[in-house]
């Protein structure tokens, strides 16, 4: 990070206590049985509650759990990179652009477009995000071992799903966009203004098309899948 005395924040983010190791895994919402959440109060040590999201305290991470959009996802991860965080893991859903794609891929994220208004304070002339390349390879080589399969795209994070308009997604998928949703770009651009780590593990629950929107968070897949894909990274022995 390289900020001038004139451009630093006047408010600083307060440090959290407790926090363990050097990774905190963000996962913005649940699915409609509540996996996430169970799998997490059986691994935690403690657990605490804040406006902006639940952290659970697992043995060697962090997790920030139902902190949905932009800016509340950043809120949080500003007080945990004041508290010593140098990776952050997003283990997210997203909407498929691409009409190819099925309910219940996984997709490493490679690139993330900003269409939400938080990314902008942090990089203002930039409105394309990577992910850390040496992080998504150790993140990727999990799902490798457990011959999970998986694919690479990009996504647009909006803070307004419901003016995802014709327009709006005919733009975006002649860039070559496939997915959507309201978090990675933010975060990409928070790490990037920290110098710290980010990589983004997302599974499609939604579809969008020109003319539907299909719906499938409470597929049989989708719910499997979160047990396959998710909960590894849960675990502390994860690279």
């Amino acid at each position: 990070m390289n900020v001038s005395k004139k451009d630093a924040s006047i408010i600083k983010p307060q440090p959290i206590k407790g926090i363990r190791g050097r990774r905190v895994v963000y996962i913005p919402v649940d699915s409609p049985t509540l996996t996430v959440q169970k799998a997490l109060k059986k691994r935690s040590k403690k657990q605490k509650i804040t406006p902006f999201g639940h952290l659970f305290f697992l043995k060697n991470i962090t997790v920030l759990h139902q902190c949905v959009g932009a800016p509340l996802a950043v809120l949080s991860l500003e007080r945990l990179i004041a508290s010593g965080i140098q990776e952050i893991l997003i283990l997210g859903f997203c909407g498929a652009l691409d009409e190819n794609v099925d309910i219940g891929e996984a997709v490493s994220i490679d690139d993330a477009t900003s269409d939400e208004g938080t990314s902008t304070h942090y990089c203002p002339q930039k409105k394309n995000f990577r992910a850390s390349s040496h992080f998504q390879r150790n993140v990727e080589s999990v799902l490798i071992e457990r011959k999970l399969p998986f694919i690479h795209g990009a996504v647009v994070s909006t803070d307004a799903p419901f003016r995802e308009t014709h327009l709006w997604l005919k733009r975006h998928r002649a860039k070559g966009v496939g997915f959507v949703d309201m978090e990675t770009s933010a975060v990409f651009a928070l790490a990037d203004f920290y110098g710290i780590q980010a990589a983004a593990l997302h599974l499609v629950s939604d579809r969008l098309t020109s003319s539907t929107h299909q719906m499938g968070f409470h597929s049989i897949r989708i719910l499997a899948n979160i047990r396959k894909y998710f909960l590894p990274f849960l675990d502390s022995d994860q690279p």
